[in-house]
């Protein structure tokens, strides 16, 4: 979303240069010795995977940092809290009829799709004062927000997973098949539910606040 990139502008303080790409906007910019090349997906799991394999065509990219905000399954996360994907998975997939588990797409040789484990363990071996949590572990993606108590438990149970959003897990299913190193940060704008609130009314709310928490990770990571 426009909150997510340019809470990343802002926290970087990057002075970019405005490319147009058919249907996307590019913007080109340098942090330290780093060459940035930031996109908007756009919403949803195609989106998102266009806009992935578009970069990957038109870029040689290193490695591919997704961003943004995403829903808590855990009782234990709250607003603000960060979680950064150990691996991915789509749940709205659902080819159980032909014995592949929940999730998993078939052909495809794996059930979930890994982060980079190196720079995971780079960052949390490093010392960071956040005054939020910084946790790892899986995020699960669907083309569907999630705003149901009984659809967290369920979510939470089958998946083992600590947040669901509607892009990352098409992201990495598209980093993994060709080939480029990933990882997926995302902050908790809501509880999806969980908590009986109303998490469209919440996530309106707290979505640039969970912005900011996430690109001031990205700024951490990017510097180590």
């Amino acid at each position: 979303m426009e909150e997510e990139l340019s809470s990343i502008i802002k926290i970087l303080n990057l002075k970019t240069k405005i490319l147009k790409k058919g249907i996307f906007t590019i913007n080109i910019a340098k942090y330290k010795d780093k060459k940035l090349i930031l996109i908007l997906s756009g919403i949803g799991k195609v989106n998102a995977a266009i806009a992935t394999q578009y970069l990957i065509g038109e870029f040689k990219l290193n490695f591919i940092l997704n961003v943004g905000v995403a829903g808590s399954l855990s009782t234990a996360l709250t607003f603000g809290d960060v979680v950064i994907a150990t691996d991915l998975v789509q749940h709205d997939v659902d080819a159980t009829a032909f014995g592949y588990p929940l999730g998993q797409i078939p052909r495809i040789d794996a059930f979930s799709f890994s982060a980079d484990n190196k720079l995971i363990e780079k960052y949390f071996n490093s010392s960071h004062n956040n005054p939020f949590k910084i946790v790892a572990g899986r995020i699960i993606s669907g083309d569907k927000f999630i705003d149901n108590h009984e659809q967290v438990i369920f979510l939470k149970d089958t998946f083992n997973a600590l947040a669901c959003d509607m892009e990352a897990a098409a992201i990495a299913h598209v980093a993994h098949i060709n080939k480029i190193p990933f990882i997926i940060i995302r902050a908790l704008s809501d509880q999806a539910g969980q908590d009986n609130s109303n998490a469209n009314d919440v996530f309106l709310t707290l979505k640039e606040m969970a912005a900011n928490q996430a690109s001031t990770v990205v700024k951490q990571l990017l510097e180590q």
